[in-house]
């Protein structure tokens, strides 16, 4: 009978450092970086050398004529496997699971040394090595390790297909392999369960081949989707002459979905693609990161960020990450790693191998819509391309092939044509946004005929911002998406859009912001957000959430010229109200006429004058004339005004009698200028008819040190024998609750109990924010946390460790 054994605890770890010193550490617990690093400014050539990963492995006495097995979620970017000092197998690639058979070097109740030799440097014969990369791979087994005990025979493999049909009937066609050729009288009982463990349906077929099939029709099931993410559990089970020797259970969900020249079909119903890149990098540890964060990280794309869809940029990513992709509802585009770069012929069996191996692990996901098989932004090259399409084919016949490429004239062997698409750089003329693609698919790529089309990439490069660089910039990264997203939108022919990208990530030397980071996130590295990020989490429903975020912090000498409009509201309210210093200037409403792509399109304050001149002593037209007078100069600046406005002024003040002095207080009632009267605005926003949000600015001061977690309980040991981990976020608040952009303050976290930080306890806000993540040591008990910074303190918050 099969028998899972976590291996993730009790390691000891070496490495040789650039100065010939041998550096040990005991009592490792995967998952682990083999060096923690700075966030920035570091050199990434000093995480690039061999390690030794060493503990006891000892072999239960109830192994008897069982096969053994060490399974690995991932090691990077190489690893040799060895029992005893004896070569045991090897993996070369960082992002796929990989088996080593070890029965022939071990013996029941003995114990035994294993050894792990990793190798973190770019070997040219391994994607995505070979050239530069626009992103850092990191080095270690970071990623589980498991010891598998099985029957001589036993399932190898699950493959669950199911399809969702009114016309033909829901069915489910399983696809069972074994290692081995089953014994006579061998059977396998296979059945469909909830969420709840009901059995639906159950059969008893003969194991008599190393492949079985078994199809269970008329199914009475849910489907899996988006908003409803229902999932089901195929269980398997062998048995030998009536003795159980195997169960193996998969999730999977019932779906349809395809890419068309028409758009992206889910369940029969057209679903336009709102996505964005994710890397799997985090700051201090690389990739190595527990369960808990990887799961964390597709709540953020889907709930805070409002996505249905995430690419796994430029690898395979965490089962865990999936796992709750599946969970959520949140559609994956998953591809093989790489970056432009085509290797020679060992790169490319390496390379196809990885394909098969992503193939194998995810084809029972439904969150998995689509596999991406060329290198991303590579140039053409057929017969590797042919090859990774036929692998991928031949592995999982039931969904669609992708290549993402950045090249026009590019020939086409994948199912679906998708794109890079960078020729945004910020002229909004609508052709200026984002070519056609259809024409492009159509008339350049395959022969005017129509093809599925997806844009896998925009703005990034074309437009980095830090998440504390000036307004002005800040504001432009965030209309550079809406322009996109509308574009696209407005095109019924193209799928969707997958944004580079969600969260800021570091980077190779020849990349970035010349400190090891690439600054094209809606969200920053540790995973908090721009103001870009408010075009994504407008669109969510307003039902499930109210957004209403402003791109602006109405300060008057953030912008130029002391400006402060335009100001886009990103909200997926009905409407909004402003009130400037107490008074109520009006209602303001989406600019659907702007943004017809977009579902909730942001609210645009172009003037600030709204109906305050009513019932004042202008006649109805003159306060139309003062209006759009006023509202000129706070868009454009005093500097920019025309001679109509001069004769516009004059022939106010000439029918109304008034005094430059009179002009003046007019204008400022309206246009507070440089160096005049603190400003205070109120922001009501209004769905179905009632408020329902509420948001204040001003000139704001320091006045709170806030202190939050993503969790309030963490596992002392994770049922994998991992550790634990969550986020921390501290922020500097003004007085109405919003942080303080340009508050740079240092800060010092205080850490207590069975947990440590990730990272130093001395650091910097950035932007009025800071974060960390802690990690727990094994020992249960309260964690206790708080931070301080020169003018504040944190109050302490307690996070329990069960």
């Amino acid at each position: 009978m099969r028998t899972i054994i976590p291996l993730n605890r009790n390691w000891s770890f070496s490495y040789i450092d650039k100065n010939g010193e041998t550096i040990q550490s005991e009592n490792i617990t995967l998952p682990h970086t083999n060096l923690e690093l700075p966030c920035n400014c570091f050199d990434e050539t000093d995480y690039q050398f061999e390690s030794y990963y060493s503990r006891i492995l000892k072999i239960p006495e109830t192994a008897g004529a069982n096969r053994v097995f060490l399974d690995f979620e991932g090691v990077m970017a190489a690893a040799e496997v060895f029992i005893d000092d004896k070569p045991a197998g090897d993996h070369k690639g960082g992002y796929t699971p990989f088996t080593v058979e070890i029965t022939d070097f071990v013996r029941p109740g003995a114990e035994h040394s294993l050894t792990v030799k990793t190798d973190a440097r770019e070997n040219p014969e391994i994607p995505p090595f070979g050239n530069v990369i626009d992103f850092l791979t990191f080095g270690g087994i970071y990623r589980e390790v498991q010891l598998r005990l099985v029957s001589p025979v036993f399932i190898s493999d699950v493959f669950a297909k199911p399809v969702i049909s009114s016309e033909t009937g829901n069915t489910l066609d399983v696809e069972i392999s074994f290692s081995g050729q089953p014994e006579t009288g061998s059977s396998v009982s296979a059945s469909v369960e909830t969420g709840k463990g009901e059995i639906l349906c159950r059969s008893e077929t003969a194991a008599e081949t190393p492949r079985l099939n078994v199809s269970f029709n008329s199914l009475d099931v849910e489907p899996w989707d988006i908003d409803s993410p229902v999932l089901y559990t195929v269980r398997i089970r062998m048995y030998s002459k009536d003795r159980k020797t195997d169960e193996v259970t998969v999730r999977t969900g019932f779906r349809s979905c395809r890419f068309t020249a028409r758009g992206f079909f889910l369940n029969g119903k057209k679903l336009q693609i709102r996505g964005l890149n994710r890397h799997q990098s985090f700051p201090y540890v690389g990739y190595a990161m527990p369960e808990r964060v990887q799961r964390r990280d597709a709540d953020i794309l889907k709930y805070e960020l409002g996505l249905n869809m995430v690419r796994t940029s430029h690898y395979p990513q965490s089962k865990h990450f999936l796992d709750r992709c599946d969970e959520i509802g949140l559609l994956v585009f998953e591809e093989i790693s790489g970056w432009q770069h085509i290797g020679g012929e060992r790169w490319k069996q390496n390379s196809v191998n990885e394909a098969g191996e992503m193939v194998i692990r995810d084809r029972n996901r439904p969150s998995v819509v689509i596999w991406g098989v060329r290198i991303n932004e590579s140039q053409d090259d057929d017969d590797f391309y042919a090859e990774t399409n036929r692998v991928a084919r031949k592995l999982d016949p039931t969904r669609q092939t992708g290549g993402v490429r950045y090249i026009e004239h590019s020939g086409l062997l994948e199912d679906v044509y998708t794109m890079n698409d960078f020729i945004h750089s910020g002229n909004t003329s609508k052709y200026a946004i984002l070519r056609n693609p259809a024409k492009v698919a159509r008339n350049r790529i395959t022969g005017r005929r129509a093809v599925p089309y997806i844009v896998t990439e925009f703005n990034g490069h074309m437009f980095p911002t830090k998440r504390f660089d000036n307004e002005e910039r800040l504001r432009e990264h965030a209309l550079r998406h809406l322009r996109v997203l509308d574009r696209a939108g407005s095109d019924p022919r193209i799928c969707g859009t997958i944004g580079w990208c969600a969260f800021d990530y570091n980077t190779h030397r020849e990349f970035g912001s010349g400190d090891r980071i690439c600054y094209h996130g809606v969200s920053d590295i540790f995973r908090i957000p721009k103001p870009a990020a408010a075009v994504y989490a407008s669109q969510k429903n307003p039902q499930q959430e109210i957004v209403l975020e402003a791109a602006s912090i109405f300060a008057k000498g953030e912008r130029s010229a002391a400006r402060i409009l335009p100001i886009e509201v990103y909200t997926n309210c009905d409407y909004i109200r402003i009130s400037r210093n107490g008074k109520e200037t009006g209602s303001y409403y989406p600019a659907f006429n702007d943004y017809p792509g977009v579902e909730h399109p942001p609210v645009i304050i172009n003037e600030l004058v709204g109906s305050r001149l009513d019932g004042s002593r202008f006649r109805p037209r003159d306060q139309k004339i003062i209006k759009a007078v006023i509202s000129y100069v706070m868009l454009h600046g005093q500097e920019a005004m025309k001679p109509r406005h001069y004769l516009q002024i004059a022939w106010i003040m000439q029918r109304y009698r008034m005094k430059f002095r009179d002009l003046v207080d007019l204008f400022m009632e309206f246009f507070a200028g440089w160096g005049d009267g603190e400003d205070n605005f109120e922001i009501t926003g209004f769905y179905n008819g009632r408020e329902v949000v509420r948001r204040r600015y001003g000139a704001g001061s320091l006045k709170v040190l806030a202190i939050e977690a993503d969790d309030q309980t963490l596992d002392a040991v994770t049922p994998a024998g991992t550790w634990d981990s969550t986020r921390i976020v501290f922020k500097l608040l003004d007085q109405y609750g919003n942080i303080m952009p340009f508050a740079s303050e240092a800060l010092q976290i205080e850490i207590s109990g069975p947990a440590q930080l990730l990272g130093p306890s001395l650091t910097a806000f950035t932007g009025g924010v800071c974060a960390a993540w802690i990690k727990t040591t094994g020992e249960k008990g309260s964690v206790r946390l708080k931070a301080s910074c020169s003018r504040h303190e944190s109050e302490t918050i307690v996070i329990a460790v069960n």
